[in-house]
C-alpha cells in the first residue's frame, strides 16, 4: 500500500521540487558481508549510471579466461567480488580484460591469502594488479600513500603506464588493505585511459573516497 501511495504521489507532482525528489539517485551503494571470509562489511558507492555485473556472470567469465594454476589459486581464494562499467555498452571485457577501457571501470574484491603470500609487504600490495615495484620508469606514480581504517592498513596508489605498445596510456587508482589478521586482502581498483581518468576525476574520487571497511570481531 505504501509503494502505491508513493507512486501516485510522484506521478501527480507538478512542481520542480517534487519532480527532483522522485528522480533517480546519483549513486548506487554496495555493502557486502563476505560470509565466512575473515572480514566484516565492505562498503562503497558508484555513480548510478554505471552498470553492475552479477556475481555469477563475473565468476563464469573468469573461469573461462583463466588457464594457469596461479590465477586459479587466486580465484579459489576470492570470497567476493564486484564489477562496474561506466560505458554505455558495458562489458566484462572492459573490467577484466587487458585492454585499456575508454570509460571508468571498477573492480572490488576480498580474497584470503594463500601459503606463498604468508609475508605480505608494501610492494606486494602495490603489485596486486600491475607489478609497479619492478617496472621502474615505465610507470608514472602520482599517489603512493599509506592508509588505515580502524585495525586494517594498506596503500592507496594512483599510477599511469602504457600496458602494451600501441595502446593508450592507462591510469589506475588502486586501494589495497591487509586485514587485521594478516590473512586477507581487500582490493578496490578504478581504471581507464589517462584522458578518461582526468575527465572523470570527480566521479572516480567519489568511488574511492567512499571505500569503507568495517572488520568483524574475531574469536
Amino acid at each position: 500500500m505504501a509503494r502505491r501511495v508513493l507512486g501516485l504521489w510522484c506521478a501527480a507532482a507538478l512542481t520542480v521540487t517534487v519532480l527532483s525528489a522522485c528522480a533517480r539517485p546519483d549513486f548506487q551503494y554496495t555493502a557486502d558481508k563476505p560470509g565466512t571470509a575473515p572480514a566484516g562489511t565492505v562498503y562503497f558507492k558508484v555513480p548510478s549510471g554505471w552498470s553492475q555485473f552479477p556475481a555469477k556472470q563475473i565468476q563464469s567469465a573468469e573461469s573461462g579466461w583463466v588457464t594457469d594454476n596461479a590465477a586459479k589459486t587466486v580465484l579459489d581464494a576470492t570470497a567476493w567480488q564486484e564489477a562496474f562499467d561506466a560505458s554505455p555498452q558495458p562489458s566484462l571485457d572492459h573490467v577484466l580484460g587487458t585492454s585499456t577501457p575508454s570509460q571508468p571501470v571498477v573492480y572490488a574484491s576480498l580474497r584470503s591469502l594463500y601459503q606463498e603470500e604468508s609475508a605480505v609487504t608494501e610492494d606486494s600490495l602495490r603489485d596486486m594488479v600491475v607489478p609497479v615495484s619492478t617496472l621502474g620508469a615505465q610507470v608514472h606514480v602520482q599517489t603512493d600513500e599509506k592508509v588505515t581504517q580502524g585495525s586494517v592498513s594498506g596503500l592507496h596508489l594512483v599510477f599511469s603506464f602504457v600496458p602494451k605498445p600501441g595502446l593508450p596510456e592507462e591510469t589506475i587508482d588502486q586501494t589495497a588493505y591487509l586485514s587485521d589478521g594478516k590473512d586477507a586482502v581487500y582490493l578496490l581498483v578504478v581504471r581507464c585511459t589517462t584522458d578518461c581518468y582526468r575527465s572523470n576525476a570527480d566521479a572516480i574520487r567519489s568511488v574511492t573516497s567512499s571505500y569503507t571497511i568495517q572488520e568483524g570481531r574475531r574469536g
